[in-house]
């Protein structure tokens, strides 16, 4: 059964049900308050009856003395304690029938007997001595009460049936406008499944201001995401089928130098060795940074702690220091700075900060470390040639390199700036590179202050 059908079906149930509830509702709230009405007069008719004096003495009860208190479609008789009835008068021909009952207290019924709706009230008849006597019955046959009653029902019953009759039109338009929108979302993923395209919705679609234009919106922009990243998918797979293809046809070559001269001259041997040796150790450093790049987006959540900034700032920029044999100062504005964080991935991002400054440049290696209101604020700074400004934003793309800085004699990959963003991103912070030409490069990150002040 389609999503429109149980829409209709279920939109339809409840409307009857909803009808019935108020049809059964109005008729009985309607039938209380009538009833109630023909009630209290009869009330003050028997309060009328019982300040009669002679009403008082058994000796004068007769059919005349409550004839004058007769009206249509009512009876009126009094009961003796014996049950038997001593005066009665009565102007319909079913009240009579109703049995005679004698009681010692008030007493009020409406009852349906042989189709007719009747009322009686019963009201003890007190001697001067505070004794009952007897018992004054009042009756009233409701035949237009019972008439309107009909007509109302007959009148609910018609509305139900025209609501019953109009609801699955109803329905059909609501449905309609309700699951049109969602036909159209359904076609569209039907149609980037078969044919592989990032199609967006319609903007009739997701400019409602309701909760599918909502749906429509959110669909679109996880659309633009899968796009986006299908496109930087494909250019990732580009870029490194085409750094890996290049160290392997220099392997490749020189591997085919070696089986055709190599064995004759130890000159040619000696540089096939050294350029095999030296592609394989850019190939694997290639490979270890695209793996270290895809541990840090398949963790793309991780459990933060404190870290003392100070403290691991230092201890790394002492394993750089005896790495590579350079200068590297560290400025620290407190030792009790904590910053939220992963230790390790952030020992990951200065040695990747570090090892790019000692690359570039060869005067000494700044590293500053102070704090802001909200964030823990990192500075790693060379003296080497500078970057122009032009190159700057393309700098945390994967495989970019400046021609003239980064270039194949340093080493790189071109993939350390594009972990040390997804680093930073990974502990909700910010990178940011700033260079002059000739001057140096200053790479700042700020990262969010720890809320705990103990470990």
């Amino acid at each position: 059964m389609s999503l429109r059908t149980r829409l209709m079906l279920l939109s339809g149930l409840w409307i009857l049900l909803i009808v019935i509830f108020f049809n059964w509702f109005i008729y009985y709230y309607i039938l209380k308050k009538t009833t109630d009405n023909e009630v209290r007069q009869l009330w003050n008719k028997a309060k009328i009856i019982l300040r009669d004096t002679e009403i008082h003495h058994p000796a004068n009860w007769s059919s005349g003395l409550l004839q004058q208190y007769l009206e249509p479609d009512s009876l009126i008789r009094i009961i003796a304690p014996d049950g038997a009835v001593r005066a009665q008068v009565s102007a319909s021909e079913e009240l009579p029938a109703h049995p005679a009952t004698y009681r010692t207290q008030y007493h009020t019924v409406v009852q349906n007997e042989l189709g007719l709706l009747i009322l009686f009230i019963q009201v003890p008849i007190v001697a001067k001595n505070n004794v009952q006597i007897g018992l004054l019955e009042l009756g009233k046959g409701l035949n237009v009460v019972a008439a309107f009653m009909e007509l109302l029902v007959a009148g609910l019953t018609v509305t139900t049936g025209s609501v019953l009759l109009f609801s699955p039109l109803v329905g059909f338009f609501y449905t309609k406008v309700l699951v049109h929108p969602i036909r159209q979302l359904l076609e569209t993923m039907r149609t980037i499944r078969s044919k592989g395209n990032f199609i967006l919705l319609s903007p009739q679609f997701t400019t409602k201001k309701d909760e599918l234009g909502e749906l429509g919106r959110t669909f679109n922009e996880m659309i633009m995401r899968l796009q986006e990243n299908d496109r930087r998918q494909k250019h990732f797979v580009a870029d490194a089928s085409h750094e890996l293809k290049t160290p392997l046809t220099v392997i490749e070559s020189y591997t085919s130098l070696l089986r055709r001269w190599g064995g004759q001259d130890p000159a040619i041997r000696q540089e096939a060795l050294n350029a095999i040796h030296s592609e394989t150790v850019r190939l694997k450093g290639l490979i270890d940074a695209l793996l270290r790049l895809a541990e840090v987006e398949r963790h793309a959540q991780t459990e933060l702690h404190p870290v003392r900034i100070a403290e691991l700032i230092r201890s790394t920029a002492e394993q750089m220091r005896q790495a590579f044999g350079r200068d590297i100062v560290v400025r620290i504005g407190s030792e009790e700075i904590q910053c939220s964080g992963d230790e390790a991935r952030l020992k990951q991002l200065l040695i990747i900060l570090l090892d790019n400054a000692i690359k570039y440049s060869r005067k000494n290696v700044f590293v500053e470390c102070d704090e802001e209101e909200r964030y823990v604020v990192i500075r790693v700074m060379d003296q080497g040639m500078g970057i122009p400004s032009g190159e700057l934003p393309l700098l945390f793309e994967r495989f970019y390199r400046v021609d003239k800085a980064r270039s194949r004699g340093t080493g790189g990959s071109g993939l350390g700036l594009a972990i040390a963003k997804q680093i930073v991103e990974l502990h909700q912070g910010s990178i940011r590179l700033d260079s002059e030409e000739g001057k140096g490069t200053t790479a700042t990150v700020k990262l969010p202050k720890s809320s705990l002040t103990a470990f």
